[in-house]
């Protein structure tokens, strides 16, 4: 059964994304500062608790990394995979640590965290030779975005992501199961927003493809029997 807003496979069929402005530069994490929803943790607590970590206090630090766990897990599990998410997950939880006093604006943590866990993972895949080319191709036949896809995806369409390349995967993933916008899923990943949407396009329309083909070999057995 289907729960309520979330993302089927039915709905990639009917996706176009926006038409992409390639020259577009990356958008910062600091710009983001009052878009940040952080569904995982409220703004408010989330800055205060990075403030206190940055001043030396464990406990909060502590719960910085147990409220990220999760959507980092989801996250980096989605793009890597099983087998390679631990080591990324460990390596992440570590950057964190050492890099937080660093952090200039707290009230970004929660992207700057995907930051972190998307170069790493990025860099296990290549050394683990799973990277394929990135998907920054335009886009054609474009036409209107389709703001149902905003809500979360349901498992059957996250399943069908190891179809599509890490760059476009990333992607994906940030838009529709961390649930940020396409901007803020261009700071993430140190992108233009262009080339974000771009990634969008071509892992849609692989999926889409996917579908497609798998609805064509499904029909003639069903009208077989």
């Amino acid at each position: 059964m289907r729960t309520e807003g979330a993302i089927t496979s039915s709905d990639v069929q009917n996706y176009s994304p926006p038409e992409p402005n390639l020259q577009q530069p990356p958008t910062p994490l600091s710009s983001m500062e009052s878009r940040t929803r952080g569904k995982e943790l409220d703004t408010s607590n989330q800055t205060l608790l990075v403030l206190l970590a940055q001043t030396g206090d464990r406990t909060a630090l502590e719960q910085l990394l147990h409220e990220t766990y999760a959507p980092l897990r989801r996250y980096v599990t989605g793009l890597v995979g099983a087998a390679l998410a631990d080591d990324v997950l460990q390596e992440t939880s570590l950057q964190i640590f050492r890099k937080l006093r660093f952090l200039r604006e707290p009230t970004v943590f929660r992207p700057w965290t995907f930051r972190i866990a998307s170069r790493i993972a990025f860099s296990h895949l290549k050394n683990a030779h799973r990277w394929q080319p990135l998907d920054d191709a335009p886009p054609e036949h474009l036409t209107t975005f389709d703001h149902a896809l905003g809500e979360p995806a349901d498992e059957s369409f996250l399943a069908l992501l190891d179809h599509v390349s890490p760059a476009s995967r990333a992607v994906l993933l940030l838009r529709y199961q961390q649930d940020l916008t396409l901007e803020e899923t261009a700071a993430v990943l140190e992108i233009p927003i262009g080339t974000a949407k771009s990634r969008l396009h071509y892992g849609i329309t692989s999926l889409r493809k996917i579908l497609t083909s798998e609805r064509n070999h499904y029909e003639p057995r069903t009208r077989a029997t």
